[in-house]
């Protein structure tokens, strides 16, 4: 079975100094907060991706484990499809949590957007805005991911379910088996869109802390 491509997320906390005006001063602090508020949750986001780590390498392993089984292994196939469902389930849990990370993450992030206008000096402003459209579209790369990812799972449940027929049909475990490789090609071009949005905020952001640090 397919490992799942892994990600992180570079967010760096930078504490900055400086600004024009004294209400300059006050508006950009007030961005670098909400940066670093959004630092903060998306920490929760990183121990999701852990636990999935963890929990698609025991996946691995129990499928590993089934292949090398026959006919005659029926009731340890079960025993393992049972395993592997369970481990499932729980990752579906951890997807939403994770989601739920982001979800709150992009709204402490929005925050933002008012006080762009608020900026007097146009090349932070425009800096500012670019970081803040990367990241917007990068909150909106993660809905596929998760969709893409959600579906996949429950996709390889019905495959352990399949598995655990006595007497199953081998062109029903090439369809579902299709169907997960298909999925996980799916959830690859979802990961790789976010990725890239995910380089291209920490580009923009790096852009505006070297601005601010000058």
């Amino acid at each position: 079975m397919k490992k799942w491509i892994n990600f992180s997320i570079i967010i760096a906390i930078v504490f900055i100094i400086g600004a024009c005006s004294k209400d300059e001063t006050a508006v950009t602090d007030e961005i670098n907060q909400h940066i670093e508020n959004t630092v903060e949750i998306e920490a929760e986001f990183e121990e999701s991706q852990e636990q999935i780590a963890t929990l698609e390498e025991q996946d691995e392993e129990i499928y590993e484990e089934i292949i090398q089984l026959g006919s005659e292994d029926y009731e340890e196939i079960v025993e393992l499809a049972d395993k592997a469902i369970e481990l499932l389930e729980k990752r579906i849990e951890v997807v939403d949590k994770e989601k739920e990370s982001i979800e709150t993450a992009r709204k402490e992030f929005e925050n933002i957007e008012p006080l762009i206008e608020k900026l007097d000096n146009e090349d932070e402003r425009n800096l500012i805005e670019e970081m803040y459209d990367a990241m917007i579209e990068r909150y909106d790369s993660y809905e596929p991911v998760y969709e893409h990812y959600t579906d996949s799972i429950r996709l390889t449940i019905d495959l352990y379910t399949v598995l655990k027929e006595e007497e199953f049909k081998e062109d029903d475990v090439y369809s579902v088996i299709s169907d997960v490789n298909t999925s996980y090609d799916e959830v690859a071009t979802a990961f790789e869109v976010f990725n890239d949005e995910t380089t291209a905020y920490n580009q923009a952001k790096e852009k505006y802390y070297e601005y601010i640090m000058e």
